[in-house]
């Protein structure tokens, strides 16, 4: 890469390190709440509506994610910001370090999702796993998992390649798990219980694929085909595919979001 591209690049990520620090500790649930599935709810009639929002509140009263895991996370992000300006330390190691602490804070909240779970109503609706994540979507985390793991044939990228390859297998793992996690139910008002878990469940798992296709491709694309390194020889091809795989599974996690929620 040339001093004056690097020289962009870093500014550009600490700037966006800061800014990631400032949102998380704003609003330290942005990555794990559950109002923010249903901002776009449309045909439900005033009552309707009230019921969605009433089971919306039980339901983050339920799972009771802490708001520590987002304020770690910024933590993280405030220390990555001025890493950027050491120019000793690769461009991409900053990346990659917040990345893997993403994929740290996304696994403790899940873990704490799951022991809410134990307190469930079982649905009597069969779950299906593709609901959630359809093959093109595993497919897609499967490519930038390839794509990420290519770049360790660059040795001026491998460091890199393999911090965001563990954060992709990381988060794909937590993807499925939440994708089959048992419905959490209260039991007041089982029929929108259910139409929220589901949209839940799907939204998460979805959302998180794409988290973990992001890495690879914003990875990629940081990276400069032209340099004289092994990764110019295959650079174009697994930057499109790291691409591809990202815009199928921001399209996946979008789709459910504009979709009308219906009672169970």
């Amino acid at each position: 890469m040339h001093e004056h591209t690097e020289s962009l690049t870093r500014l550009l990520m600490a700037v966006i390190f800061a800014g990631l620090g400032v949102a998380a500790l704003a609003r330290p649930r942005w990555f794990a709440g559950v109002a923010g599935f249903f901002t776009c709810s449309p045909g439900l009639s005033a009552s309707e509506r009230e019921r969605l929002d009433r089971v919306v509140v039980a339901r983050e009263r339920a799972e009771g994610i802490s708001r520590a895991y987002g304020r770690y996370l910024a933590v993280v992000a405030f220390l990555c910001a001025p890493l950027e300006a050491i120019w000793t330390i690769p461009f991409i190691l900053p990346y990659a370090l917040f990345c893997f602490a993403s994929a740290v804070v996304m696994l403790l909240a899940y873990l704490q999702y799951r022991r809410a779970t134990e307190q469930r109503v079982a649905p009597l609706v069969p779950r299906s796993l593709f609901t959630a994540l359809p093959p093109i979507v595993v497919g897609a985390m499967g490519c930038s998992l390839v794509a990420s793991l290519a770049l360790v044939a660059d040795s001026t990228a491998r460091l890199g390649g393999l911090a965001v390859a563990t954060c992709t297998l990381v988060l794909g793992i937590i993807a499925w798990r939440v994708a089959v996690a048992p419905a959490l139910l209260i039991g007041a008002d089982p029929q929108w219980e259910y139409a929220v878990d589901e949209r839940v469940r799907i939204g998460r798992a979805r959302t998180i694929a794409n988290l973990a296709c992001t890495p690879a491709f914003v990875l990629l694309a940081m990276l400069d085909p032209r340099s004289p390194s092994q990764y110019a020889h295959f650079g174009s091809a697994i930057f499109y595919l790291a691409a591809v795989a990202f815009f199928v599974t921001l399209v996946a996690a979008i789709a459910p979001l504009r979709q009308r929620i219906r009672p169970a």
